[in-house]
């Protein structure tokens, strides 16, 4: 991807950009709904509407704020986690890349910025004091723990772009040479499919627009790993600029934008299967892990075996080259005899 592109691509990618931002942040919601609909549906209870989300985050914005000591903080708290989560959906490719040239982020500040958001998540729990407070400090470790957790995925990557990374996995078989990044976006879409329901005590002390902002976070953050993990599992259906002209790429974009909806679907109902089984959040967290951590270890070695390390691929080339001379000389010799 070293071919240069005119500057009006650097111009009609950012509305793109901020439209992939704007989709992933107002799908959020609906995504937690309808990952509780399909829950209720198929444990047989009755559920949640799809747009249920939706209407609790924009009723409790025209409910008033709790006071107290930590109000402020909690505000604070709640306000910076719903910017980070926002900022992370807008630096994952959800269906297209970046323009090759210009900068794009990598992996591990996409993955950096969940995390802290998740943080902030946990900081209004521990703010509350008592036992909510250690519950909370026992959630932010388990989610600092995360990063330690994803380092496989993170060597999987390498230290490019993570669009360039996506745009170079773009046309592998997820059967065959891209069997690996399938792994590596299970173990990335254990993240927030392990991840416990949101507990009681975690939303007893807020209330108004702390909780709506601290509900819309919570939902962005689960948006953005889970197009994380669609992205190295099956990155096929990104739309990926090329030397052709703007339509076809728009057109691409398009469609491509409807079959990340429909991965997202796909996304939903396995969530909602996954909810189905309810564990301890200790037991759940080290499960978490330990799983993330198997599945990296099993991509790296499959990754080794399909993409040899760079000496090893030197080094045969160097003795296909001598063989190559030495046959050479061998049949110029022959031809030379009479």
């Amino acid at each position: 991807m070293t071919h240069s592109f005119p500057l009006g691509w650097a111009f009609l990618f950012l509305p793109f950009a901020m439209l992939q931002t704007l989709a992933m942040v107002m799908a959020a919601p609906w995504l937690t709904g309808l990952v509780g609909r399909l829950s209720g549906r198929l444990s047989g209870v009755s559920s949640f509407p799809v747009m249920g989300r939706w209407q609790d985050i924009g009723h409790q914005f025209r409910r008033p704020r709790l006071g107290g000591d930590t109000g402020t903080l909690r505000a604070v708290a709640c306000a910076g986690a719903l910017v980070l989560a926002v900022l992370g959906c807008g630096l994952t490719p959800a269906f297209t890349l970046v323009v090759p040239g210009l900068p794009a982020p990598g992996l591990l500040l996409i993955c950096c910025v969940l995390v802290l958001a998740l943080v902030l998540l946990n900081v209004p729990c521990v703010l509350g004091g008592g036992l909510g407070a250690v519950q909370g400090a026992r959630a932010m470790l388990g989610t600092l723990l995360l990063l330690p957790a994803l380092v496989p995925v993170f060597l999987l990557c390498g230290a490019r772009d993570f669009s360039d990374f996506l745009a170079t996995v773009h046309g592998l078989s997820p059967v065959t040479d891209g069997a690996p990044y399938v792994l590596a976006g299970v173990a990335l879409f254990l993240v927030p499919a392990l991840a416990w329901p949101v507990q009681d005590h975690q939303l007893a002390l807020l209330a108004g627009p702390e909780r709506a902002m601290w509900l819309w976070a919570a939902d962005c953050v689960q948006m953005a790993w889970v197009v994380l993990a669609l992205d190295m599992a099956w990155p096929g259906v990104l739309a990926l600029p090329d030397d052709g002209a703007m339509e076809p790429w728009l057109s691409q974009c398009l469609a491509d934008f409807a079959i990340w909806g429909g991965k997202l679907l796909f996304a939903a109902l396995l969530l909602a299967f996954v909810r189905l089984v309810v564990l301890p959040p200790l037991r759940l967290a080290r499960v978490r892990l330990v799983s993330i951590f198997l599945l990296g270890v099993l991509a790296l070695q499959v990754t080794w075996s399909v993409h040899p390390p760079q000496d090893m691929r030197e080094a045969g080339a160097a003795s296909a080259t001598v063989q190559d001379g030495a046959q050479a000389a061998t049949t110029g010799v022959e031809d030379m005899s009479p």
